[in-house]
C-alpha cells in the first residue's frame, strides 16, 4: 500500500522537482500540497502549487492547503529562482485557487491516514510548527516527518552560514525539531552531494513528457545564474528529501539531538547536541549514493528504464 504523503512546501524549482518525483512514485501517494511562504510570498506559493498540477493533470488530484507567511523580514531568492519562485518557466500563473486552511487540512489528513501519514516539509517549518502547538495530540499520529533543511557541517545558503528554510522561520524550526516526534532531517551536507548539470536537462527536455519539459524550463534559470555550485549546475535539495523517502538504501543515517539558535546572526543555524533526552533525538541522513540516486531520478520522471 502507498503510504499517505502531505507536502508542505514554498514552491522553489527543486521543490517542484520534488512535487514531480513523489507524484510519480508508486510507493507514496500525494494527498495534499500545502504552501508556506519562503523563496516567494505565499501567494504566489499557492499559484505556483496550482499551476504546476494544472500543467501537469496528475491522474489524481491532491489537495491545496494553504499555510502562513512566516514572520520576519522576507530573504530576497529571485536571483536564485525567479521572480515567480520557478524560474519563469512559463506556467500560467492565474489567480490563488482557493485551498483548505492548512490547520484543518493536517487535522483532517492526519485522522483519516489512522496513523500512516508521512509529512514532507520542503520549505520553512511554519506550518508544521504551528499545528504541533496547536494540536500536539494529532501531531503524535503522523508517522513519520521528513525535513529538507538545515545545515550541520557545511555551510549554508543564507545568511551566516544558515540552511535558507530554517533561517526563514528559526522559532518554527526549533519548535519541530524538539517535539519528540519521528523526524528525518535531510540537510545541505547530503543534498550537495547530488547536483544536476546541462545535460540532465537536456535528457529532462528530450523525454517527451510534459513533467520533463517543464522542469527543464525551470532548471534552466537557477544554471544561467552565477551562483553555488557552479555556472551550468543546479542543486535539487528539495528532491533529494523527496528521493530519501522513495528510496532508504540509498542514504545513510545517524541519531542525534539538534539545537537550533533563534536569536542574532546565528539564528537558523543548527549543530548536533550532545546529551539530552533520547527520545529528542532525530534521524539525521549523512550520505547518499548520488549516482544511483541520479538514475533513479530520471527512470521515474523520464519514464526510463536504464541498462547496464
Amino acid at each position: 500500500m502507498a503510504a499517505p504523503l502531505l507536502i508542505d512546501t514554498d514552491m522553489g524549482i527543486d521543490d517542484a522537482v520534488g512535487v514531480c518525483l513523489a507524484l510519480v512514485a508508486e510507493t507514496i501517494d500525494v494527498w495534499a500540497i500545502v504552501g508556506v511562504g519562503g523563496n516567494v510570498e505565499l501567494e504566489q506559493v499557492t499559484k505556483n502549487i496550482s499551476g504546476l498540477l494544472t500543467a501537469l493533470n496528475p491522474p489524481k488530484l491532491p489537495v491545496v492547503g494553504r499555510g502562513r507567511d512566516p514572520e520576519g523580514e522576507p530573504l530576497d531568492r529571485r536571483a536564485v529562482f525567479g521572480d515567480d519562485g520557478l524560474g519563469e518557466c512559463g506556467l500560467s500563473a492565474g489567480e490563488a485557487p482557493s485551498a483548505k486552511d492548512f490547520v484543518e487540512l493536517y487535522d483532517e489528513l492526519v485522522r483519516q491516514a489512522d496513523g500512516q501519514l508521512v509529512v514532507m516539509t520542503m520549505g520553512p517549518l511554519s506550518n508544521l510548527a504551528a499545528f504541533i502547538e496547536e494540536f500536539p495530540d494529532a501531531a503524535r499520529k503522523i508517522n513519520r516527518i521528513y525535513i529538507a533543511g538545515g545545515a550541520v557541517w557545511t555551510s549554508g545558503d543564507a545568511e551566516n552560514g544558515a540552511e535558507f528554510n530554517f533561517r526563514r522561520d528559526p522559532q518554527a524550526a526549533k519548535t519541530v525539531l524538539s517535539s519528540g516526534l519521528p523526524i528525518t532531517i535531510v540537510p545541505l551536507d547530503v543534498t550537495k552531494l547530488v547536483c544536476l548539470d546541462e545535460s540532465h536537462v537536456a535528457h529532462l527536455a528530450a523525454s517527451g513528457y510534459r513533467t520533463g519539459e517543464i522542469l527543464a524550463r525551470a532548471l534552466r534559470f537557477p544554471m544561467e545564474q552565477d551562483e553555488e555550485p557552479a555556472y551550468g549546475k543546479s542543486y535539487i535539495h528539495a528532491a533529494v528529501a523527496a528521493g530519501s523517502i522513495i528510496w532508504p538504501d540509498l542514504f545513510m543515517k545517524t541519531q542525534m539531538r539538534m539545537e537550533v539558535a533563534t536569536e542574532g546572526r546565528a539564528a537558523g543555524c543548527c549543530r548536533p547536541a550532545l546529551g539530552g533526552e533520547k527520545s529528542l533525538q532525530v534521524n539525521m541522513l549523512t550520505a547518499v549514493n548520488a549516482v544511483d540516486f541520479i538514475e533513479n531520478l530520471f527512470e521515474s520522471l523520464c519514464h526510463e528504464t536504464f541498462v547496464v
